[in-house]
C-alpha cells in the first residue's frame, strides 16, 4: 500500500463509521430511546450494595466525596439514603460503571428499574429510595 492510499483509506473508514453512527442515532431516535441522559451504578462490593443513578449529559456527577449538600445528580428523595450509605463505605472500595448513555428519560427510567430488579434478584442491597418496582 502506498502512502497516498492511506489517507483515502482513513477517510473511507471514518466516513463508514460516521454513517454507522448516524444510522444508529436515527434508529434510536425513531424508536424514542435517544436522549441526553446516562445511567450508571456505584457498587460497593464488600457490602454487596449498589446505587443506580441517572444523570444528564455524558459527565458523571461526583457523588463520592460530596459534603452534606445534595449533589445535583442525585434526586432529593434518594439523597438521605445515598449520603448515609457513602458515610459507611470506604470510597476506595466503590466501583463505578456506566450502563447506558444518550438515552431518553423514559428509557433511562426503564434501565434504572431493570438494573435495580436484576441487582435485587442477585441479592445485592439497593441504596436507592422509592425504588421503582418491576419495570
Amino acid at each position: 500500500m502506498t502512502q497516498a492510499a492511506k489517507p483515502d483509506d482513513a477517510r473511507a473508514t471514518t466516513s463508514k463509521l460516521r454513517d454507522l453512527r448516524l444510522a444508529d442515532e436515527a434508529a434510536r431516535k425513531a424508536a424514542g430511546t435517544w436522549g441526553d441522559l446516562s445511567v450508571g451504578e456505584i457498587t460497593h462490593r464488600p457490602s454487596r450494595s449498589v446505587y443506580v443513578q441517572v444523570w444528564k449529559g455524558a459527565r458523571r456527577p461526583a457523588v463520592v466525596g460530596a459534603s452534606n449538600c445534595r449533589v445535583a445528580g442525585v434526586p432529593t428523595a434518594e439523597w438521605p439514603n445515598v449520603s448515609a450509605w457513602l458515610e459507611t463505605v470506604n470510597d476506595d472500595d466503590l466501583h463505578r460503571s456506566i450502563v447506558a448513555w444518550s438515552v431518553s428519560k423514559t428509557e433511562a427510567q426503564r434501565l434504572k428499574a431493570k438494573r435495580i430488579t436484576e441487582n435485587r434478584a442477585a441479592g445485592i442491597t439497593i441504596v436507592n429510595q422509592a425504588e421503582p418496582q418491576d419495570g
